[in-house]
């Protein structure tokens, strides 16, 4: 008896699936196999794409390729985006030929970093895309491995791994996980991801593509938290691998330092992303409100009209002039602590939200 069950096989430039199934004529002994020929796609096509958006930094670029060519799982393709005004990044990836297979290409003009990000992921000849931005590496070998285990296993279109802080100029290592409370935070609501980035840099991801989702080119700061939100709220859920695979690297002159705590980007940004969803949301999912109440506080916003001098022009979230009269009854040096502040938070969400 033939045993039911699936082979590939490869042909030419296409998979061939063939599904054999047994079937037995009833009081006869006649075996028929039923033979399903299916055209998948062109082998040429690697599992996983490797995206480097990349500008003016290749002595950080070589360790991330150095990283790339060490790594046990073969079956990816690399491909850069360069932004520089010079021709740094493309001498480095000309000394790798015949090393790494590697596509290159130029932006001329040059664009934005999300422009860049977004480009280079267009380019993608594979159903798997790997970002990693050129500041980061591959922490061990296998790690792609491991990305292409929990692809083909897990059943889950978003998978993000542990990763180290490495901060450059000093050497500082800090891990970063998914804790069990972190974790519980996720399953509450991908909304959650709002309040905290519990996913982490966008280097940290791997996913199926999805031609029909970019990076919001109107973001500078909540780009990457913007996309996880639209990606999840779309696809099956997230797979978390334990293993620390990525270090991300840290360091001054990076551009998103510009952004940090930068009210003038903060506040416009988020309010924007949450106009992507109903106005009342703030009042739906305490995560948010959580958002909201600490983008008001960390800025001390008095009024809407300090949130529009800051440059946001629309939808305002639900009862804000409220949110801020409830700040206001609490006093500053109170209202700072971050465990006071939960307390009042939780308890202005559930006056307001009832």
């Amino acid at each position: 008896m033939l045993p039911f069950g699936k082979t590939r096989k490869r042909y030419h430039k296409y998979f061939i699936e063939i599904f054999l199934q047994e079937t037995r004529y009833f009081g006869g002994d006649i075996q028929i196999s039923y033979f399903y020929f299916t055209k998948i796609a062109d082998l040429s096509s690697p599992f996983i794409s490797i995206c480097i958006p990349t500008y003016k930094r290749p002595e950080l670029l070589k360790k991330l390729l150095d990283s790339i060519q060490m790594q046990s799982f073969r079956d990816f393709e690399v491909l850069i985006n360069d932004n520089s005004p010079d021709d740094s990044i493309k001498d480095l990836v000309d000394s790798f030929g015949g090393i790494l297979n590697i596509s290159y290409e130029k932006n001329e003009p040059a664009m934005s970093a999300t422009e860049n990000c977004n480009r280079v992921m267009k380019r993608s000849n594979a159903p798997w895309i790997k970002v990693i931005h050129d500041d980061d590496w591959f922490a061990s070998a296998d790690a792609l491995q491991q990305f292409a285990n929990a692809a083909m296993n897990s059943g889950k279109d978003f998978i993000f791994c542990a990763n180290n802080q490495v901060y450059l100029e000093t050497g500082k290592i800090v891990p970063e996980r998914l804790d069990e409370e972190r974790k519980q935070m996720l399953e509450d609501s991908i909304f959650s991801l709002f309040y905290l980035n519990l996913v982490g840099h966008p280097s940290v991801v791997m996913h199926k593509r999805d031609d029909s989702l970019e990076y919001d080119r109107q973001f500078n700061w909540v780009l990457d938290i913007d996309y996880y939100v639209r990606y999840l709220n779309k696809h099956n859920g997230y797979h978390y691998i334990p293993d620390t695979l990525v270090n991300i690297g840290k360091g001054s002159g990076q551009e998103s330092s510009k952004y940090y705590k930068n009210k003038m980007v903060e506040i416009p940004e988020y309010f924007t992303m949450l106009t992507k969803y109903d106005s009342d949301l703030d009042l739906k999912n305490i995560y948010v409100f959580h958002l909201v109440w600490n983008m008001l506080k960390r800025f001390k916003i008095k009024n809407e009209a300090d949130v529009r001098a800051l440059g946001y022009t629309g939808v305002m979230p639900d009862k804000i002039d409220e949110i801020i009269k409830c700040q206001k009854k609490i006093p500053a040096i109170i209202l700072k602590q971050p465990r006071w502040s939960k307390i009042f938070m939780k308890k202005c969400f559930l006056k307001l939200s009832r």
